[in-house]
């Protein structure tokens, strides 16, 4: 029986986010930091990852049955190591301020007097930030205040010139209306008069 194997499973790399780095950024990192710490946290020596799809060489790759038990078993042990790596850490941190020398104890002290500074300064950073916030904000609400106080002036004089306007122009239209029916009036009077004097009822010249 012929054995069969998986497709070549391509490698995928997963995109790496770069963080923003402030001054603090030494002070502000994983706890506790390399000068309080006889542990050293240098990359290098972290056992790598292995891919239970994709075990190195001169390893075989997983045959059709799915047997990962040597890579998960790997990773198991990374993880342990990590594990006893970082107790290793906080630990030898925890006895400096009480075993260890006095240059060691003052640096521990010195840590945590540079990290409350460090955190007071950036309160006071952070808090200076909300209050000229909240200033331009006060600032740009007084202005849009007065701005629309001034749209509303304007749009009320352009209503009365409409207003006014409108008005003016009804005016001319009566007065030109009236003046219209008065000349009509006149006109058909005089037109009436005419008629009367040349009419035979009126030979006379009697009615007007």
């Amino acid at each position: 029986m012929s054995r069969v194997y998986l497709p070549k499973i391509p490698v995928v790399t997963t995109p790496v986010f770069q963080r923003s780095h402030t001054t603090c950024s030494s002070i502000y990192g994983p706890y506790p930091p390399k000068e309080l710490s006889a542990t050293s946290l240098d990359v290098t020596k972290v056992p790598p990852h292995v891919n239970p799809l994709r075990p190195p060489p001169p390893r075989k790759r997983i045959n059709m049955h799915w047997e990962t038990s040597d890579q998960h078993l790997e990773n198991e042990r990374r993880v342990i190591w990590l594990s006893q790596r970082e107790h290793s850490r906080f630990h030898t941190a925890w006895m400096k301020p009480f075993y260890g020398e006095p240059a060691e104890r003052e640096a521990y002290r010195k840590h945590f007097r540079d990290v409350l500074k460090a955190q007071m300064d950036d309160r006071d950073m952070i808090r200076r930030r909300y209050l000229k916030e909240r200033v331009q904000e006060s600032d740009d609400a007084r202005k849009y205040d007065i701005q629309c106080l001034e749209d509303d002036v304007r749009k009320t004089k352009e209503k009365r010139f409409y207003l006014r306007k409108f008005m003016d122009e009804n005016k001319t239209i009566m007065e030109e209306k009236w003046k219209k029916l008065q000349a009509d009036k006149c006109s058909q009077q005089r037109r009436e008069r005419e008629l009367l004097r040349y009419n035979p009822i009126n030979w006379s010249g009697t009615l007007s």
